[in-house]
């Protein structure tokens, strides 16, 4: 089983965003877990921890990115050994470390320390699909020929693991009809 674990929309203007996380047996819907984390805080590694905390049947964690509600950088390795199991990062867009370092330098003052992350992450591995397209990846406290298994099983249609498409959509869904987004129900666009 796996728990898949998106961050919902928000705004610039927004102090929270919605945290989904969807346990699935292969593709089939188990559970929905619900939560928040704080826009470029420091709580998303808690947050994801406390999801696995409440599952008791989990073979593995998840995420699309180690940055979830902006900038609020989940530590894999911490994640791994809090929940005590296997973590999986796997997004079919390469990671643009520069970008991220050049980003996080400008905004926060604790940059050095979420930047961290991204570096003890290394160079993500590659996992091919159908037509040739790539799913970047990093398997924590997994190999990576047991990280290419488990995307082998749960990559159905497009590029994404279907429990991760599935958290996104729930996510989405969540976030716009937050009460959080008054601001979108009002017109205004927010992007993501």
């Amino acid at each position: 089983m796996a728990l898949a674990v998106e961050d919902g929309p928000f705004c610039k203007s927004d102090r929270w965003c919605v945290l989904v996380g969807v346990v699935t047996s292969g593709i089939t819907i188990d559970q929905v877990v619900t939560g928040r984390i704080l826009i470029d805080g420091t709580d998303a590694t808690e947050k994801i921890s406390a999801f696995a905390d409440q599952l008791r049947y989990l073979d593995v964690i998840l995420l699309p990115s180690i940055s979830l509600g902006g900038f609020n950088v989940v530590d894999p390795f911490e994640l791994h050994s809090r929940s005590e199991r296997p973590v999986l990062v796997a997004n079919p867009v390469r990671p643009h470390i520069d970008a991220v370092r050049k980003a996080l330098k400008v905004h926060f003052v604790d940059w050095e320390k979420r930047y961290r992350i991204f570096e003890l992450m290394g160079a993500p591995r590659t996992f091919r699909i159908r037509g040739g397209d790539r799913i970047y990846f990093y398997p924590v406290g997994l190999s990576a020929a047991r990280g290419v298994q488990v995307l082998r099983r749960l990559v159905r249609l497009g590029k994404t693991p279907e429990p991760l498409r599935i958290a996104k959509l729930i996510a989405r869904a969540l976030g716009d009809s937050s009460s959080m987004k008054g601001s979108r129900r009002m017109g205004h666009k927010c992007g993501h």
